[in-house]
């Protein structure tokens, strides 16, 4: 069995297809100063057929799978786009590098830039630069596009990587499951396979090699792991699941205008988390009640100028417009990594974890934090919106933030500006030092949000995007369910709501141990809801408090799991 990251949900069962992309080969040499002129002028073409392309490509996805999931051909027509990227690789040529090499070295900085950075969704934007790549490559080296090989029956995809225009132009129909060795849940695979709900699992590390053409294959996108040539029993064994998860998909889909309400009547908040106003219908459409976690970083990243505040302002209230009054909350700016995508210059981080992220990050350039802040106040001019600052360790850093979310709110008024006067402020609570004294913070906050995936790093010592050690990063270890009823107590003897919008909310087998630990609102990604609402719906606020005492006096977290997993099904739901 393979273990990789659950992309989209479902199980398939199928004989593997293996998909091997066109492989480009270019030299990279000197040129001439006579040469130069002739490189640009063949630079120039290869952009605008390139930006061609890519926009006939942009069209199709946006008749095939709509605006929302055809946002990574728009990214990387941007790519296209982008002053910074061609100035970089003019630069080369006048160097004296051909225009191939020239392109080649770019691209590579940029993908090496993304891929280090730690961060998931950045090393997604590493695949739109390595796609435009080759596609200029392609172009420039007078190479035909070979079209993707036809599906002659109904297959399992396996494959190294999946680029956005491969995966347009794979007969999608033929497609039972997907089964990558890169990527994360934010990559183009998974964004296809979740669209066209196709179970896909991603990040398997190197697979490839050892299957052929042909050979049985099992994907479990809901769990994330991958079997190659099972026996016949583990065979009937997924046929089993897989017609209980559409059964229960079914059930599922009848939900969504339903409550997320115990059988005795105790009802809580289902929330979702985005990164683009795009996701919003989505959300809605899977019962979303507000947005709990608003990513900003979408804005910032890849661009060489500042997103200005009315920018900034545009972006936020197309979500605050869409929710139609229903809750937003939006966190400013975060961003880990060894290198920065940013217009702003930073300082190498020898551990960017533990380095200028976060507040540390909004705090160091108050330019760019100020303009963040004015345009959501802007926003909440608009709707019920929130806000809450990430990586949060002292109080002493929430009370200076609070100071400059004022000053800001004067600057307004005096500018004759709407915004909400009374917009709610949260303790976005992801490392140990806030959990452990969230009560100091009672004060100086109207809510709490819990951001399980950076709790478990800090907490355990866990590099989350590491492969080696990633089995370590464990959401149900005692550490964090004693972290998680810390703060939830503390929240409910202040009188506050208190959310989650870490991984662990919309984890189907956490669901009914944070519901008797006591979570208010919990916030997940959207396809995740119903399944989330479904396990809420099936038990009572009694029975989920004997499970969450019982887990908490477990000492390991496959006890916690083993646990977990009885209780989920003795009561027949799936998992």
């Amino acid at each position: 069995m393979l273990k990789g990251i659950a992309g989209a949900p479902g199980i398939a069962i199928g004989r593997a297809f293996i998909f091997r992309p066109e492989q480009l080969e270019f030299e990279r040499k000197n040129i001439s100063p006579q040469e130069i002129d002739q490189e640009l002028v063949r630079l120039q073409h290869a952009l605008r057929q390139a930006h061609q392309e890519l926009a006939g490509i942009y069209a199709r996805a946006m008749s095939d799978l709509g605006r929302d999931r055809a946002g990574t051909f728009h990214a990387q027509l941007m790519i296209l786009e982008d002053a910074a990227f061609e100035s970089e690789v003019i630069s080369l040529i006048r160097s004296g590098v051909n225009v191939e090499g020239a392109v080649g070295e770019v691209v590579t900085n940029y993908v090496q830039m993304f891929e280090d950075s730690g961060d998931e969704y950045l090393r997604e934007r590493a695949a739109d630069y390595r796609d435009v790549g080759c596609r200029l490559l392609r172009i420039l080296l007078g190479q035909s596009w070979t079209p993707v090989p036809r599906l002659k029956e109904d297959s399992v995809v396996v494959a190294r990587d999946l680029s956005a225009p491969d995966s347009m132009q794979l007969d999608r129909s033929r497609i039972l499951g997907l089964a990558i060795e890169r990527g994360g849940r934010t990559c183009t695979a998974c964004i296809l396979a979740r669209s066209l709900e196709i179970p896909a699992v991603v990040g398997l590390g190197r697979f490839v090699h050892r299957v052929q053409n042909g050979d049985l294959i099992i994907v479990d996108g809901s769990k994330g792991t991958v079997i190659l040539n099972p026996d016949p029993a583990t065979v009937a064994e997924y046929q089993h699941r897989r017609e209980t998860y559409l059964a229960c998909k079914k059930e599922m889909q009848m939900l969504s205008d339903l409550p997320a309400e115990t059988r005795d009547g105790y009802r809580v908040q289902l929330l979702a988390n985005i990164d683009h106003p795009g996701e919003v219908a989505s959300a809605l459409a899977q019962g979303a009640e507000g947005i709990g976690l608003f990513r900003t970083e979408h804005l910032f990243l890849g661009r060489d100028t500042m997103p200005s505040e009315d920018e900034q302002f545009e972006f936020y209230v197309q979500v605050v417009q869409k929710m139609r009054g229903k809750p937003v909350v939006i966190r400013t700016l975060d961003y880990a990594g060894p290198s920065s995508p940013f217009f702003q210059p930073m300082h190498y981080e020898p551990n960017p974890f533990l380095g200028c992220r976060g507040i540390r990050l909004n705090l160091n350039f108050e330019e760019i934090f100020n303009t963040q802040i004015r345009a959501i106040l802007r926003a909440s001019a608009f709707g019920r919106v929130k806000v809450m600052f990430p990586l949060i360790s002292r109080v002493e850093d929430l009370r200076r933030v609070k100071a400059m979310l004022r000053q800001a709110q004067e600057e307004l008024q005096l500018a004759g500006k709407k915004f909400d006067p009374r917009i709610e402020v949260g303790l976005l609570v992801e490392v140990p030092s806030a959990a452990l004294t969230a009560e100091l913070f009672a004060p100086e906050v109207d809510f709490y949000s819990i951001g399980t995936n950076d709790l478990v790093q800090y907490t355990l010592a866990v590099d989350r995007a590491s492969a080696g050690i990633n089995p370590l990063h464990q959401v149900l270890h005692p550490a964090i369910l004693r972290l998680v009823k810390n703060v939830i107590d503390v929240a409910r003897n202040s009188r506050k709501k208190v959310a989650m919008c870490g991984e662990m909310a919309g984890e189907p087998l956490a669901t009914m141990l944070l519901l008797g630990l006591g979570l208010d609102q919990f916030s997940a990604a959207a396809g995740s809801l119903p399944e989330i609402k479904k396990v809420i719906r099936a038990v009572t606020l009694k029975e989920a408090r004997e499970v969450a005492l019982q887990a908490l006096q477990l000492s390991a977290p496959e006890e916690v799991r083993r646990f977990l997993e009885q209780e989920m099904k003795s009561r027949r739901l799936y998992f």
